[in-house]
């Protein structure tokens, strides 16, 4: 099975963060072996540089992007058209960042890996943690 990650749920991954649930570490490793694919829409990207400048989490952001940009199994999704139109539908996530996440995981038709309580609680769309 395939997902989409939120912010945390990469970060948390990246700096082994015993923040992660079980179920959601155990998704990561499958992906790191390659048994799944994780689609990463590029707001988190964003978001990951924007929390590695303000540096409320100690990571490194180059060696994080590299490692998504070597991997076949971690794929970013850009925001465009048909991610756009899944917005404008989507009436239940009303946050930025939250709308295009929820949207890029729609699009796909895949749960997205998340503890963001208001992502869990949007009845359109499928949670994982």
């Amino acid at each position: 099975m395939n997902f989409v990650t939120d912010t945390h749920a990469l970060l948390w991954w990246f700096i082994d963060s015993p923040k992660l649930s079980s179920r959601v570490s155990d998704i990561f490793r499958k992906c790191e072996k390659g048994e799944s694919i994780i689609f990463i829409p590029s707001i988190v990207i964003a978001e990951a540089l924007s929390i590695f400048e303000k540096k409320r989490v100690s990571f490194d952001f180059k060696k994080l992007f590299k490692r998504i940009y070597e991997s076949e199994n971690f794929v970013i999704v850009g925001l465009d058209y048909f991610i756009l139109q899944k917005m404008v539908d989507l009436e239940d996530v009303f946050e930025l960042h939250d709308k295009i996440i929820a949207a890029t995981a729609k699009y796909l038709n895949l749960p997205i890996i998340t503890k963001d309580k208001t992502l869990q609680n949007a009845a359109s769309i499928k949670t994982i943690w």
